[in-house]
């Protein structure tokens, strides 16, 4: 019984594990098509997602080459958000650049 001083009888309950649920992880591609500028697809890729000017210029040339490239892997949340931000600069700027978003 634990020694308390102020609360008379009080024992202290102490649970050691706690299982913390991962949380679901989001992929967001990029799909190449012949319009869409690899200065609007580097911008993008900067300013959503976070990207260096050298890897935003190297993901548009893997884009341009494979025909698709990873924007990043995210918990579900902040890549639903990403996605739809991409998503409406995309149509703001009217070009034709499609996205893609899957589970990991």
């Amino acid at each position: 019984m634990a020694n308390n001083k102020y609360i008379e009888g009080f024992e202290h309950l102490t649970i050691n594990e706690v299982d913390l649920a991962q949380p679901k992880m989001q992929e967001i591609l990029i799909l190449n098509d012949d319009y869409t500028t690899a200065d609007f697809v580097v911008t993008l890729l900067v300013r959503v997602f976070d990207k260096s000017l050298s890897e935003a210029t190297n993901i548009t040339q893997h884009i341009h080459h494979n025909g698709n490239g990873s924007c990043g892997i995210y918990p579900y949340d902040i890549a639903e958000l990403k996605y739809s931000l991409a998503k409406q600069i995309i149509k703001d700027n009217g070009m034709p650049l499609r996205l893609d978003i899957r589970d990991v």
